[in-house]
Protein backbone atom coordinates (compact mmCIF):
# COMPACT_ATOMS: atom_id res chain seq x y z
CA UNK A 1 0.00 0.00 0.00
CA UNK A 2 1.32 3.42 -0.87
CA UNK A 3 2.25 5.59 2.05
CA UNK A 4 -0.02 8.46 0.94
CA UNK A 5 -2.98 6.12 0.67
CA UNK A 6 -2.22 4.57 4.02
CA UNK A 7 -1.95 7.99 5.65
CA UNK A 8 -5.27 9.10 4.17
CA UNK A 9 -6.96 5.84 5.24
CA UNK A 10 -5.50 6.07 8.75
CA UNK A 11 -6.66 9.66 9.17
CA UNK A 12 -10.15 8.77 7.95
CA UNK A 13 -10.24 5.73 10.19
CA UNK A 14 -9.24 7.82 13.20
CA UNK A 15 -12.04 10.29 12.50
CA UNK A 16 -14.65 7.58 11.98
CA UNK A 17 -13.71 5.61 15.08
CA UNK A 18 -13.67 8.79 17.18
CA UNK A 19 -17.13 9.75 15.94
CA UNK A 20 -18.47 6.25 16.57
CA UNK A 21 -16.91 6.23 20.05
CA UNK A 22 -18.63 9.50 20.95
CA UNK A 23 -22.00 8.21 19.72
CA UNK A 24 -21.61 4.91 21.58
CA UNK A 25 -20.48 6.70 24.74
CA UNK A 26 -23.54 8.95 24.60
CA UNK A 27 -25.81 5.95 24.15
CA UNK A 28 -24.08 3.94 26.88
CA UNK A 29 -23.88 6.70 29.48
CA UNK A 30 -26.56 9.22 28.52
CA UNK A 31 -29.42 7.00 27.44
CA UNK A 32 -28.68 3.82 29.39
CA UNK A 33 -32.15 3.82 30.96
CA UNK A 34 -33.73 3.50 27.50
CA UNK A 35 -32.02 0.20 26.63
CA UNK A 36 -32.06 -3.31 28.07
CA UNK A 37 -29.06 -4.34 30.16
CA UNK A 38 -27.61 -6.53 27.38
CA UNK A 39 -27.60 -3.62 24.92
CA UNK A 40 -25.87 -1.39 27.48
CA UNK A 41 -23.26 -4.10 28.05
CA UNK A 42 -22.63 -4.36 24.30
CA UNK A 43 -22.31 -0.57 24.08
CA UNK A 44 -19.70 -0.58 26.84
CA UNK A 45 -17.81 -3.39 25.10
CA UNK A 46 -18.01 -1.43 21.86
CA UNK A 47 -16.25 1.48 23.56
CA UNK A 48 -13.27 -0.75 24.33
CA UNK A 49 -13.16 -2.12 20.77
CA UNK A 50 -13.47 1.33 19.20
CA UNK A 51 -10.69 2.72 21.42
CA UNK A 52 -8.45 -0.14 20.28
CA UNK A 53 -9.27 0.50 16.62
CA UNK A 54 -8.51 4.21 17.10
CA UNK A 55 -5.10 3.35 18.55
CA UNK A 56 -4.42 0.92 15.71
CA UNK A 57 -5.29 3.64 13.19
CA UNK A 58 -2.85 5.97 14.93
CA UNK A 59 -0.08 3.39 14.64
CA UNK A 60 -0.77 3.07 10.91
CA UNK A 61 -0.66 6.86 10.66
CA UNK A 62 2.76 6.90 12.34
CA UNK A 63 4.03 4.20 9.96
CA UNK A 64 2.81 6.15 6.93
CA UNK A 65 4.34 9.39 8.19
CA UNK A 66 7.63 7.61 8.80
CA UNK A 67 7.63 6.20 5.26
CA UNK A 68 6.90 9.66 3.86
CA UNK A 69 9.71 11.22 5.90
CA UNK A 70 7.32 13.46 7.82
CA UNK A 71 7.81 14.41 11.43
CA UNK A 72 5.95 12.08 13.77
CA UNK A 73 3.28 13.81 15.81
Amino acid sequence: MKAETMLRAANSSMGITLLLFVVVAYLAWGLEAEFPLMVVAVLHLSQIVLAGLFKLSYVFRLIAQSQLGQSLR
